[in-house]
């Protein structure tokens, strides 16, 4: 099924989803980007719209994850090189990296940790 098969609400979904403006959105769609802004007034619409974002951004989080592994084996591999040059530029993008990784790792793990909190006193209560 493509976009252009859903009525033009859905499609107007996935558009604005991928970023697509209002006014371009309305053009492909058949109505006014006026329409368009109007329907996000919606709170049901704007969550439709949130969802399918938050859809593609999981979908495109996945496909970078990948290539993220072919990266780190690239630069593995880069370690062994007989250039020296290579093997320190591959070393210190390698750790570089590491801050950024374990500080998302340690925020996670909050995070968690908060939400289950906040769920134990939701329930308590």
């Amino acid at each position: 099924m493509t976009v252009s098969d859903l009525d033009a609400k859905s499609q107007a979904i996935i558009l604005l989803a991928r970023g697509t403006s209002t006014d371009a959105t309305g053009e492909v769609v058949g109505v006014s980007g006026r329409t368009i802004r109007r329907w996000l007034e919606d709170p049901t619409f704007q969550a439709e719209v949130t969802t399918a974002r938050r859809e593609l951004l999981a979908e495109a989080r996945a496909a970078l994850g990948g290539a993220a592994r072919d990266a780190i084996t690239a630069l593995h591999e880069a370690l062994k090189d007989p250039s020296v040059a290579l093997r320190i530029r591959a070393a210190s993008v390698l750790l570089s990296a590491l801050p950024a990784v374990t500080e998302q790792l340690e925020f996670e793990e909050r995070l968690a940790t908060l939400e289950a909190a906040l769920e134990e006193a939701r329930l308590a209560a």
